[in-house]
């Protein structure tokens, strides 16, 4: 049995090392599959720190953490406010590190690995989503810079992907550029915030 089917309903295509018959051909080898495509992960430049500054950043990481607090997947984070502040400062240095600035948080904490870090904690898909949906909110919250604010988003969510340690769907995870989360998480930039500046953006503009 191989996720409550008979071995003789499992597709040719099925992946699991089962390799469905378990008495057949002793010795064999289960071909390689891929379940979860990491995407590339493109670092923001040193613009982003230039042109945001790094208290900007800050508030964007604390504004996400507190919308994240409030939200379904609040249980991934620490009750206890004193160490959940201490959270999103330290999450604060890494960011602000990744932009360009300080290297606080490798002087602190060592090698990043963010995704080994994650490990202790079950993040599916749906769980990431919701976390790209506060940082969109963060964003425009905190009035993020429009000219910077694409690069910054771009990268996270590429990032987030390979924070992803529990599969729920046998599809990849969805990839959502910054123009799809303008007209997904709308907000004020749904409604016209890019108008001018980068009129591809725009809802208003196609």
């Amino acid at each position: 049995m191989c996720d409550g089917k008979r071995v003789t309903d499992i597709p040719s295509s099925h992946s699991c090392a089962c390799s469905g018959d378990p008495a057949r051909e002793v010795g064999r080898t289960v071909d390689t599959a891929t379940e979860l495509v990491l995407p590339a992960v493109q670092f923001p430049s040193r613009r982003v720190l230039e042109i945001a500054g790094e208290e900007k950043l800050r508030q964007v990481v604390r504004r996400h953490h507190a919308l994240l607090q409030a939200s379904p997947i609040a249980d991934l984070f620490p009750k206890n406010p004193w160490v959940f502040a201490k959270l999103a400062e330290k999450v604060a240095d890494f960011v602000v590190e990744a932009c360009g600035g300080a290297a606080t948080y490798s002087a602190q904490h060592g090698n990043t690995c963010m995704r080994t870090r994650h490990f202790p904690f079950t993040i599916d898909e749906s769980a990431r989503e919701t976390w790209l949906a506060a940082l969109f909110r963060a964003m425009e919250d905190m009035d993020f810079p429009i000219d910077v604010r694409e690069e910054y988003w771009n990268w996270l969510e590429s990032f987030s992907v390979r924070m992803i340690n529990r599969r729920i769907m046998k599809a990849q995870p969805a990839r959502i550029p910054f123009i799809v989360a303008l007209l997904r998480f709308g907000g004020r930039s749904g409604e016209g915030l890019e108008c001018g500046v980068r009129m591809r953006f725009c809802p208003h503009h196609g």
